[in-house]
């Protein structure tokens, strides 16, 4: 478990780093080399602490009981729910697919793995196990959402909309944090 959690915070550290990369190269009217200089160095250092905390969130845990949803159905179903958005965003909503499209259905699919197996390992109550699945049901229809709007945005409310999806997916990994920490459910 301690790894897991371990997994969290380096995944909300990722989120830091990416904010600090996207307030550097992507303001609005300020050309820079997005990759180069410091910007490279957070880029970097996102890749590296977002890798590490998928590893580690990623960690087998010995399970006490039977877990709530079938792993396999996560994997097919965020395979699923990732083609049917790249379809629906872009054909019906005309937005540019990128990757913010799979880092978020990925997301979600890393989200849900970790609260399967927290509950399957008893360390998620029933209540902890659904509390956490709205929580991060909630941050990534937010993000689902604000990626669609985007595109659609002036260039600086959509700057900063582009931040919201990395704090509310950061927010949402601190409170299954908090909850595992607090024992209460």
């Amino acid at each position: 478990m301690k790894r897991i959690l371990i997994g969290q915070v380096l995944l909300i550290i990722c989120c830091i780093f990416y904010l600090c990369w996207w307030y550097r190269g992507y303001r609005p009217g300020v050309d820079v080399n997005r990759i180069g200089g410091m910007n490279g160095i957070l880029l970097f250092l996102t890749a590296a602490f977002g890798a590490a905390g998928l590893f580690c969130s990623l960690t087998k845990i010995p399970e006490q009981a039977e877990p709530k949803l079938s792993p396999m159905l996560i994997v097919i179903g965020g395979i699923a729910v990732y083609f049917a958005l790249l379809v629906i965003t872009n054909f019906i909503f005309h937005r540019v697919v990128t990757t913010e499209l799979f880092l978020i259905t990925g997301w979600i699919m890393l989200e849900m793995t970790v609260i399967n197996r927290l509950y399957a390992a008893e360390i998620l109550t029933d209540r902890g196990f659904l509390i956490m699945c709205v929580v991060s049901i909630l941050a990534f229809l937010i993000s689902i959402v604000l990626y669609v709007a985007y595109y659609r945005m002036e260039e600086t409310k959509a700057f900063y909309a582009a931040m919201v999806p990395l704090i509310t997916e950061a927010a949402a990994m601190a409170v299954l944090i908090i909850v595992v920490l607090s024992g209460k459910t």
